[in-house]
């Protein structure tokens, strides 16, 4: 019986630009980090739970390394959001985690955040929003 092969290393973590996220990429989440999987001259390919999504180049951020810093995610006044009380409900700010995905509500401005689902602990990157 032969081994499985390895699980492929990826060429790198790229999140889709916010202003092109409903346009390019709908089934991406704000924020979030993605595998790439494949890369060329104008697209780049992320694997989005389980699937392949190809995409203009320009519509992605792409790093080489996983981030370790949650991105921040400010939802417009006017967006839809789970009715208040509701366990959906995430108010105007919430964090991403760089782990697992894991959106969380943030209250106040802390530093550092600890991800309640897979329990990455870091800090909470103000300064780049998604």
């Amino acid at each position: 019986m032969a081994d499985a092969p390895p699980p492929q290393r990826p060429l790198g973590w790229g999140r889709v630009f916010a202003a092109a996220r409903l346009s390019q990429a709908p089934e991406t989440r704000r924020g979030a980090w993605y595998r790439v999987v494949s890369e060329g001259r104008s697209r780049v390919v992320l694997e989005v739970r389980g699937h392949r999504v190809d995409l203009a180049k320009g519509a992605v951020e792409v790093r080489p390394q996983r981030p370790d810093k949650f991105t921040v995610v400010y939802r417009a006044a006017d967006e839809p959001t789970p009715p208040q009380g509701r366990a959906g409900d995430l108010g105007r700010v919430y964090a991403v985690c760089p782990n697992c995905a894991r959106r969380t509500r943030l209250f106040g401005e802390p530093k550092t955040l600890d991800c309640p689902e897979c329990r990455h602990h870091g800090v909470i990157a103000w300064w780049e929003t998604g």
